[in-house]
């Protein structure tokens, strides 16, 4: 806020009161500068301030210590004597308003220009200070932080804008009121509109366009125009919007229009199409050619799947007629036999580059336009000779597969009927098992089967043969048996029933009958397995009892070479039999026979050892005597001297005295 008396600027502190202009008779009149912000203009002296003239405060006002202002469009109230602000209006203009009131209630009162704002009481933002040393100190306090300064604290911006020609009339105009906000949001939003306020427009923008329309002051507060301008904006722009996509349709049907009319093939580009349709008003309706290129690319794209999807759609329909042609082609057809036959057959289906008929011969290289060829031949559709070998490789795979789903089911009706005939094999055998033992044999159940249509039907077939059959049948049956002969062997033990080798089969059919139930075919092949094995048994305790016998007789020679003194290899049993009765070896095996027996072979040891001694020392003497070991021992004594002469120094040397003839000592 600045003080314009004078025309100087305050920057960001609140002004000073103004001085009374006495003297000066003037009218003044209320506007509202484009921020929202009250003024106030003299027609007069065309002068502009943002204070209350005196002119227009009422005498309580100008009376009063309590002089009124505004802070961005807010009133405050400031104290000429004690140099105090506050946002609140205070208790003595409150008190004197309402006095004032009580004394005149006839007199009418004058009604304020259009916008001037009413004297209510406003919540302050804080409490004035009385510390300060200017009114506008606890404002700027509270207002610092905020980043919406108005214009009269800008640089540059000293005075309050002047009116704009007509707006005297305008201000004249009676505001009006509404009951509810919606109401005058409603208003407001419909001022917005008849001033045409466009959705991308700033606040500052409409409200340069609306700021002198009686509707603008239906929202009482800055917040809540605000507000109902945003919502205007987002409805309005929403509306640009869906208006913008609808022209846009609306080019892009048109322009689409035009390409139908032109010769376009799918090998047409973009620079051909603007040199055709350069002065065409659907073409110059696009305002660029980016956009005029992006539409031409995707009606491209368009008709170009629209023409691969046709032609892919004849191609497969005609595919599917070759298949059906070659569905009963065997599986050593020939690609030569067989192209010729299709070639005959699909003649008019073909490429157009591939037909016999000149009349339908197309070149690959001819142009095929999307609108105007549209009932014309199309050069690239049709079978090409790759499409009719495929189609004889499938078909060729089909039959192929048929066959061997052929073979398969010849096999799978082999096997069937083996599993039958092996199904009946078994059933004979069963028929038979009364008559089987686990310990019967093939060539018994032979002659009993040789001659019967289930067996005969086994034999050549795959899988198992008649004879591994009955040995399953056996091996069944022996499990069966075993199963009986351990119930019956745990009820024996149960009742301590002994098994001998001469145990009667009659106990044991009895002892089965009374105590377990075991068939009586099972009985026989048991009473013989548990012979059978009660011999087993016998046998195996006469060898461990062999066993150990045989182990007392090798202590007791260990006993007999240890003895101290040892036997000599002219002991006799009766000399030495009382010593030798004292081992425990002797009594463990209480046999004076075999005890004796055992001496005299350890005594025949004792000489056989005597002997090899003897025989031993003589071969020592007799080597020590022979010549080869008397040459031997020369040898190492010559040896032993020559070395012991070649440590004597020369002339130590001894002489020999055998000299030949003519020789000197020298």
């Amino acid at each position: 806020m600045e003080n314009n008396k004078g025309g100087s600027q305050t920057g960001t502190t609140m002004p000073t009161p103004p001085q009374t202009g006495l003297g000066i008779k003037a009218t003044w009149v209320e506007y509202t500068s484009p921020d929202g912000r009250t003024y106030y203009f003299n027609r007069g002296t065309r002068e502009t301030r943002w204070e209350k003239p005196d002119e227009l405060k009422s005498p309580q006002e100008r009376d009063s210590v309590w002089k009124e202002y505004a802070k961005d469009g807010r009133p405050y109230w400031y104290n000429t004597e004690t140099k105090k602000s506050s946002w609140t209006r205070p208790d003595s203009v409150v008190a004197r308003g309402a006095q004032d009131t009580m004394q005149s209630p006839s007199t009418e009162q004058t009604p304020r220009p259009t916008g001037q704002r009413q004297s209510t009481p406003l919540e302050p933002v804080s409490a004035p200070t009385s510390d300060s040393r200017s009114p506008a100190a606890p404002v700027i306090r509270q207002l610092s932080d905020r980043s919406d300064h108005p214009p009269a604290q800008r640089p540059g911006r000293s005075r309050p804008p002047i009116p704009p020609p007509g707006a005297l009339e305008a201000q004249k105009t009676t505001r009006r009121e509404y009951k509810t906000t919606e109401e005058a949001e409603k208003a407001f939003i419909g001022m917005l509109s008849r001033h045409k306020v466009g959705g991308e427009w700033t606040w500052e923008q409409a409200l340069r366009a609306v700021v002198n329309d009686g509707d603008y002051r239906s929202l009482k507060t800055l917040a809540e125009r605000k507000k109902a301008f945003q919502k205007y904006a987002s409805a309005t722009r929403e509306i640009e919007r869906e208006q913008r996509k609808k022209e846009q349709e609306q080019r892009r049907i048109e322009f689409y229009a035009l390409l139908d009319t032109l010769p376009i093939s799918e090998h047409t580009r973009f620079r051909k199409i603007k040199h055709l349709a350069a002065d065409q008003p659907a073409f110059t309706a696009v305002s660029t050619d980016s956009e005029r290129k992006r539409l031409f690319d995707a009606y491209m794209d368009e008709n170009l799947q629209k023409l691969d999807d046709e032609r892919r759609q004849l191609r497969n329909q005609r595919i599917k007629e070759a298949t059906e042609f070659l569905g009963n082609v065997s599986i050593g057809a020939k690609w030569d036999d067989t192209r010729k036959q299709l070639l005959e057959k699909f003649d008019d289906k073909m490429m157009p580059i591939l037909r016999t008929d000149e009349s339908q011969r197309v070149p690959m290289d001819t142009l095929y336009y999307f609108v105007r060829d549209k009932d014309k031949i199309d050069p690239e559709a049709g079978l090409s000779m790759l499409d009719l070998m495929e189609v004889f490789e499938r078909a060729v795979s089909d039959a192929e597969r048929r066959e061997t789903k052929k073979r398969h089911k010849q096999r799978d009706a082999v096997f069937h009927r083996e599993r039958q005939n092996r199904e009946a094999f078994r059933q004979l055998l069963k028929e038979h098992s009364a008559q089987f033992t686990p310990s019967s044999t093939w060539t018994e159940f032979y002659p009993l089967i040789k001659q019967d249509a289930r067996f005969l039907a086994m034999l050549g077939q795959s899988g198992s043969s008649p004879l591994e059959l009955f040995w399953d049948e056996i091996e069944l049956l022996s499990d069966e048996y075993y199963r009986h002969r351990k119930r019956l062997e745990s009820a024996m033990r149960d009742h301590e029933f002994t098994m001998q080798t001469d145990t009667p089969l009659d106990d044991v059919c009895a002892f089965a009958k009374n105590h377990c139930d075991v068939p009586e075919k099972c009985i026989d092949y048991i009473y013989k397995q548990l012979i059978i094995k009660s011999l087993r048994k016998k046998e195996e305790e006469q060898e461990r009892a062999l066993r150990h016998h045989r182990r007392l007789l090798d202590d007791f020679k260990y006993a007999l070479y240890h003895l101290d003194p040892p036997i000599e290899p002219d002991s006799e049993w009766e000399n030495e039999k009382q010593r030798i009765s004292c081992l425990p070896e002797f009594k463990a095996i209480n046999d004076e026979k075999e005890c004796r027996e055992i001496f005299l072979l350890v005594v025949e040891r004792q000489k056989e050892r005597a002997l090899h001694k003897r025989r031993r020392d003589s071969d020592a003497r007799k080597r020590s005597r022979s010549p080869a070991a008397i040459d031997s021992a020369g040898g190492r004594r010559t040896r032993r001297r020559a070395s012991e002469a070649e440590n004597v120094p020369d002339n130590q040397q001894p002489c020999s005295s055998d000299l030949e003839e003519g020789e000197m000592i020298g």
